[in-house]
């Protein structure tokens, strides 16, 4: 059966299996070789579901769905107007469908889009709105974006007590009513988001410390490790931290180089790169870092 073609119910299963492919690409190798992939698969979901099934609530919902993952894949690869653009279409998609639980996905999408690119006040603004309404793994997802609105807005207590209600929401365990996919809301990705806390508030060597407890609390491999790897070498780089940079560079990061093909963190690599130059007395992390540079 081709795209298009059966009942809603069958269309919406083959647009819900192309995005599983997509998800399950991004999670093990990267999003940016499957940016292409996960665009033209969100238009054509999006064409069959308001040319033959734009009174069905599933094929819409899966249209949605879609839309938002090519929107993610498009953020970690950099490509951050075509991320927002895809992440709209998604939320007017989902409004259409009545799919609350993907309408506060596509939310905390552009809020994290939004800290992504020191936008805090809108980021702010979508994680207030959607905390009044929102419950269980739902709103510790919001309260997480939240905590980074607030320490790029100088409200640094505020962050403070954020970050720490997301970690107790989150000890609190899953609820009955929590949507499939919080399963990534991970007390490795939130250790993460604890360090750019830190990170946003300059506070380097306390922001490596939670880095480094998220690369301990994942595996070595995938693109969140590839993204905590390469966040801990460039809080370090910016701690000056040169020996414990060193070691993270040859042991954890080098290693897995070119394993993921995520945009994100190859910026942060060169970051690092251009950072672990300073280090004048440390010849051998230098020469080690320029290899960061060397693409394989």
């Amino acid at each position: 059966m081709g795209p298009g073609e059966g009942g809603a119910e069958e269309v919406a299963a083959l647009v819900r299996a192309v995005s599983a492919q997509i998800i399950d690409q991004d999670t093990r190798f990267g999003a940016r070789d499957v940016v292409g992939t996960a665009v033209r698969a969100a238009a054509r979901a999006h064409r069959i579901a308001t040319a033959r099934f734009g009174d069905s609530r599933d094929v819409l919902a899966a249209a949605a769905e879609a839309h938002q993952i090519s929107g993610w894949v498009a953020f970690d690869s950099e490509l951050q107007g075509l991320s927002r653009y895809m992440s709209v279409r998604a939320l007017h998609l989902a409004r259409a469908a009545g799919d609350r639980p993907m309408e506060y996905f596509v939310l905390s999408q552009l809020a994290l889009q939004g800290v992504h690119l020191r936008q805090p006040v809108e980021a702010a603004q979508i994680c207030e709105s959607a905390l009044t309404t929102a419950r269980g793994s739902t709103a510790t997802l919001f309260t997480l974006r939240a905590a980074r609105a607030a320490a790029q807005t100088g409200e640094h207590r505020r962050a403070r007590r954020l970050i720490r209600e997301t970690r107790e929401r989150h000890l609190d365990g899953p609820g009955p009513g929590d949507p499939a996919w919080t399963w990534w809301l991970t007390e490795a990705e939130i250790s993460w988001h604890h360090g750019m806390v830190h990170a946003d508030t300059g506070a380097w060597g306390r922001a490596a410390e939670h880095f480094a407890d998220a690369c301990r609390r994942t595996s070595q491999q995938g693109r969140s490790a590839a993204v905590y790897r390469a966040s801990l070498l460039c809080a370090l780089a910016r701690a000056r931290s040169w020996s414990e940079a060193e070691n993270v560079l040859v042991h954890d990061v080098l290693p897995h180089r070119g394993a993921v093909a995520s945009v994100r963190a190859q910026r942060m690599l060169d970051h690092a790169a251009h950072l672990l130059d300073a280090a004048r007395k440390r010849p051998s992390l230098r020469e080690s870092a320029r290899q960061l540079r060397r693409h394989p």
